[in-house]
């Protein structure tokens, strides 16, 4: 595999005056003294209807359906996040308090690495299902992923797509209890990681959509200051803002941290009908998750809705090789 692991000092060879597209799921990681927090949207048109699940030890699972696809049992319980029709793993967290999420990165971008003859592969669309079930940490989905060939595959039946299948336009954000964080994208056929912790690699900790995430790190180098549009890039400036604010002012409780997290969640959340006049488009938020590493929870606020609700490891047994369905939108078929 063609591979690069880049850092904060990469200078990116992307020019800042592209314009970037709406599509704008952004991700914000937070890691100072008792906290270890996470915050993601999940951005797209039409509903999900997402559910979230509790995963047991020693589930089988194939990840992908080629002939060389890695097919494991679970070596850790999660809580998974299932999206769509299709039921994609966008949002999963460990009991190790490994998180891994897809994000949206447009196929003008994504261009998987070769396929080789005899390395075992996992699906792109499988991929932060594959990290969760088998590794404890950032640095040991890192260190394998060169033993494995992420294939590009097929999501059918998006919304928008109904009836059609699309190659997964994908990069993923992956983050752990301890504040070690990576960007994983395939660019042009090489897999490029950007891999760091907040001091390490300050800008792997935000993470949006299009362009590729040279481009992002471009703009922090020129420490660009966020406009006001649900565009991609000016979400996570906005994010990136209040996370250093956070920073700045030392916020190492772990239930304040929580409550200045909302703010950057709310300087992302686009609702279902907020227009961009620069695309006169809109891209709306469909839910918001924070995760909480250290205590094992997650906390999910839909935009249609008025309860945050509220999983842990303790709502279904973990050493059971099972799937349990633990909480669903009021709305969605029973």
């Amino acid at each position: 595999m063609n591979k690069s692991v880049l850092s904060l000092a990469l200078v990116a060879t992307l020019s800042a005056g592209y314009v970037a597209d709406t599509v704008a799921c952004t991700s914000a990681i937070y890691n100072n003294g008792e906290a270890s927090l996470t915050v993601r949207t999940m951005d797209w048109f039409g509903h999900d209807d997402a559910i979230v699940v509790g995963a047991g030890k020693g589930i089988a699972n194939q990840y992908g359906d080629t002939t060389e696809s890695i097919k494991t049992e679970s070596k850790y319980a999660s809580l998974k996040i299932k999206s769509f029709a299709p039921q994609l793993v966008a949002e999963a967290m460990n009991e190790n308090g490994l998180v891994a999420r897809i994000l949206y990165l447009g196929n003008d971008y994504t261009e998987m690495a070769p396929d080789r003859a005899g390395v075992p592969d996992v699906a792109a669309s499988q991929f932060p299902n594959y990290a969760v079930d088998n590794f404890a940490s950032v640095a040991d989905v890192v260190s394998n992923l060169d033993d494995i060939d992420v294939i590009q595959d097929k999501v059918c039946d998006l919304p928008g797509h109904e009836n059609e299948c699309i190659a997964a336009p994908v990069h993923y954000h992956l983050t752990d209890a301890s504040g070690d964080s990576a960007v994983i994208e395939f660019v042009k056929g090489e897999v490029k990681i950007y891999h760091g912790d907040v001091t390490e690699a300050a800008s792997v900790q935000y993470l949006s959509n299009d362009p590729e995430f040279g481009f992002h790190m471009n703009l922090d180098k020129g420490q660009t200051e966020s406009g006001s549009t649900i565009r991609a890039y000016d979400r996570r400036l906005r994010a990136k803002e209040v996370i250093e604010d956070m920073y700045a002012r030392n916020v190492t409780d772990n239930t304040s941290a929580l409550n200045s997290l909302k703010a950057a969640g709310a300087s992302v959340f686009a609702g279902y009908d907020q227009l961009d006049p620069y695309a006169n488009d809109v891209f709306p938020t469909l839910w918001t998750i924070y995760t909480d590493q250290n205590a094992k929870e997650i906390y999910l606020d839909r935009y249609d809705t008025w309860q945050v609700e509220q999983y842990d490891f303790t709502m279904f047994n973990n050493d059971e090789a099972k799937e349990v369905v633990l909480g669903a939108h009021p709305s969605a078929d029973k």
